[in-house]
């Protein structure tokens, strides 16, 4: 058999072969490509001689253009058999390509220096004449591309220099953060918060402010400001701004947040809660969970109102600010008990239990008993939980306008499965069980909320021990069917989806 097609053979099964070895396995695929290049150049000397001087015999037009053809199938083998050389170096060496740019332009340029060897060494074409022909053409064509070019030069000069790298968080001017992914020849391409893919050309990056918050490390300062109604004492707001951001779950416990006063206005006083995340992906869900946790303990003031009460038109532009309720306001702004009238929320004011407590105070014990609803007015506490293995575990945090004690209320079993320790000092609203059993009794629909409430707090612990604790899960109709037997409540079930009317 002609050599010549020998030679084509081999090249149709060095590709078929390699399309069946995955991407992944460079081992592998360096292996099978070096095995048949030193075939496909065995051949090729057989059949013209050294490459860099090809000699063809045969002086047949079709034959010489076929070996010329060939000839050129090994320069360009001989280029991909260099390319993939450095690949499985830089792998052997366990280090990780920064982005596609670096490695593309040492493959570009591998692949021009194989095509001007074909064409001089192998079609004897003069390469002064062409490298002056090209002069001309690239600049035709840098006049045509200008803008592609700049981001080409710019993801250069981002590759030399290193602002960032794959895998850093950073913050552009003008807003764009995220996770660096991809940087190419034109763009480099951004992974924020929401999982979409933000892409910056490489000529606009170069010129921005670049804040690399993995520069050091992957902690991620954030802030929110807030705008709180001027009648609330500027001590007391620190105070309380301080401890729901302490609550946050997303929100690092060291380096502890902090609060400030930004500006000073007549009918309101701006704060600023610094606070730090893991990572820059974490810091919306801390400002989420920090805006709700404030919500629980102060409201948005609609409007203000004049020496004759009556309200004071605002700018529809300016949003008003918040204002911290008291503690004769608390019903109001508990779930559970805003459908009771004002009598009923007056006669339970009456009863209210206040209970001051001091930092690093142990409020309660796991397991101990407990026949009274709590609310945090104010401070932080730490819940913590003894697992099966004998561990004391970190459950979660309750800051203001949290509560806790339901579950025992409600079901009868007046114990906790927490121990409750103060992290700062602060105040405890309680009532006893006799005290809210005849409102719950009178308000099935109240009943069902809390339900549904006490059970997803049971779901949590159970998520939580894992495969510490093997107890049976109490499901959301048994447990219900226990509070109405507690109570003595002879209601018919209703979905929790459904609406009640008032």
């Amino acid at each position: 058999m002609d050599l010549s097609f020998v030679f084509a053979i081999t090249i149709v099964a060095d590709a078929a072969l390699l399309k069946l070895i995955p991407e992944r396995r460079r081992g592998a695929r360096f292996a099978c490509m070096s095995i048949f290049f030193a075939v496909e150049t065995v051949l090729i000397v057989a059949l013209v001689g050294s490459p860099l001087h090809p000699v063809f015999r045969l002086k047949e037009l079709p034959r010489e253009f076929w070996l010329q053809i060939l000839t050129c199938c090994w320069w360009v083998l001989a280029a991909r058999e260099l390319i993939s050389f450095l690949a499985i170096a830089t792998a052997l060496r366990r280090t990780k390509i920064e982005n596609k740019l670096l490695s593309d332009i040492v493959a570009a340029s591998i692949y021009v220096c194989s095509a001007l060897a074909m064409m001089g060494f192998v079609f004897g074409l003069s390469l002064q004449g062409l490298l002056a022909t090209s002069g001309i053409i690239a600049i035709v064509l840098g006049l045509a591309l200008q803008s592609t070019l700049s981001d080409v030069f710019s993801g250069i000069s981002l590759n030399i220099e290193k602002p960032f790298r794959i895998g850093d968080e950073i913050l552009l001017e003008g807003g764009a953060e995220g996770e660096v992914v991809e940087m190419n020849w034109r763009s480099t391409h951004l992974r924020n918060g929401a999982n979409d893919l933000v892409i910056v050309p490489n000529s606009v990056i170069a010129k921005m402010r670049i804040q690399n918050h993995s520069g050091g490390s992957r902690r991620y300062n954030g802030s929110v400001t807030v705008a709180v109604d001027s009648r609330n004492e500027p001590e007391l707001v620190l105070e309380t701004l301080k401890q729901a951001a302490m609550t946050c779950a997303s929100i690092l416990e060291q380096p502890v947040p902090s609060v400030g006063v930004v500006t000073f206005n007549a009918d309101r006083i701006t704060y600023e809660i610094s606070f730090s995340t893991g990572s820059i992906a974490a810091a919306e869900d801390a400002r989420s969970q920090l805006i709700t946790q404030l919500y629980k303990r102060a409201r948005p003031r609609l409007g203000r109102q004049g020496s004759a009460g009556l309200p004071i038109a605002q700018n529809s532009q300016e949003s008003g600010p918040i204002s911290l309720f008291p503690e004769n306001e608390l019903f109001d702004h508990v779930p559970l008990l805003q459908s009771l009238s004002e009598a009923e929320k007056r006669q339970l004011n009456a009863k209210i239990v206040r209970r001051h407590f001091k930092a690093g105070e142990q409020l309660l014990t796991q397991g101990a008993p407990l026949n009274a609803v709590q609310f945090v007015f104010s401070g932080v506490i730490e819940e913590t939980r003894q697992v099966q293995d004998g561990r004391a575990l970190k459950f979660k945090r309750l800051g203001p306008g949290d509560s806790f004690g339901t579950l025992a209320l409600l079901t009868g079993i007046h114990t906790e499965d927490i121990t409750l320790t103060s992290l700062t000092s602060g105040l405890l609203l309680g009532l006893h069980s006799d005290d809210l059993k005849p409102i719950l009794e009178s308000r099935p629909e109240s009943v069902e909320l809390l339900s549904h409430s006490v059970s997803k707090l049971q779901q949590y612990i159970a998520m939580f021990d894992q495969a510490a604790i093997h107890a049976d899960a109490i499901e959301q109709p048994d447990l219900l069917s226990r509070i109405k037997n507690f109570f003595h409540l002879s209601v018919p079930d209703v979905p929790l989806n459904s609406k009640t009317k008032p």
